[in-house]
């Protein structure tokens, strides 16, 4: 056998065999399977025509009469439609890579407003607008110091995300607040400025309801508080800072302690 024709696609290569079949000599269409297994690569190179050696030159010759009568415009449509699928899947990869471009571009700061609000010529409070005049975040200055101590970060939808807090204003964001449709879920801080989460405040519907005091290497509790509208209304403690809770203590309106029991051990 001996390859007379280097086809674009596998149709052209068929095609052409059954011109050679016409003429009375018998093609083979090799490599037809190659473009798929290789994920929709190009065909050219890959599928070809072969025919008994024999027959090589009454086939270069029918190849030839068929080729002079061939006007560009088929020869590439029939490439358009081998390769239509995988500029669909392009193509439709595209879109999404192309939306998501747009919503970060959206999303990008691409504006600001500041304040000055005790009127000392320095920006108190900064808004960061999206290019859709939405806000994406804001940093304030509480204390009027010329740092920022708070930091707002708003989702796609401009609903706060997350806070961001430097309460004791000694340039270091030591508490972070998660939020959901508006509402403080959970608060994470570093109470004494070693960078480890010591403290975590959790919340139902906005409002605090405990808060954990944590062994800050092990991540353990040795402390919980469980809140009843904003009062304290029994603590659980680890009072041998073995790991367990093992002691209850339940306090009044006044925060008394008016009663304290043992924890039982869980099983």
């Amino acid at each position: 056998m001996k390859t007379v024709y280097v086809a674009a696609n596998a149709l052209e290569a068929h095609m052409l065999a059954d011109v050679l079949k016409q003429e009375g000599i018998t093609a083979q269409v090799m490599g037809s399977f190659l473009p798929g297994a290789m994920g929709e690569l190009p065909a050219a190179g890959l599928v070809r025509l072969d025919v008994d050696e024999v027959d090589f030159e009454r086939a270069r010759a029918a190849i030839a009469r068929w080729e002079a009568t061939q006007v560009a415009e088929p020869a590439t449509h029939a490439a358009r439609t081998v390769v239509s699928g995988s500029r669909w899947r392009w193509g439709l990869g595209g879109l999404v890579l192309g939306a998501g471009l747009c919503l970060a571009v959206v999303r990008l700061p691409t504006g600001q407003t500041e304040f000055d609000h005790n009127r000392d010529s320095l920006v108190d409070e900064r808004w960061e607008l999206s290019l859709a005049d939405q806000i994406v975040g804001v940093v304030q200055d509480r204390n009027f110091d010329s740092r920022m101590d708070l930091r707002l970060h708003y989702d796609a939808s401009g609903v706060l995300d997350t806070e961001e807090r430097d309460d004791d204003f000694d340039g270091q964001f030591e508490s972070r607040t998660w939020y959901r449709m508006n509402q403080a879920q959970r608060t994470e801080a570093d109470t004494d400025g070693d960078r480890l989460i010591d403290s975590v405040t959790h919340y139902t519907h906005g409002v605090p309801t405990r808060m954990d005091t944590l062994e800050p290497r092990s991540g353990q509790p040795v402390r919980i508080e469980h809140l009843r509208l904003g009062r304290l209304d029994k603590v659980e403690r680890d009072t041998d800072l073995d790991g367990v809770l093992d002691t209850r203590e339940h306090y009044n309106a006044l925060g008394q302690i008016t009663r304290t029991d043992r924890i039982a051990p869980t099983p």
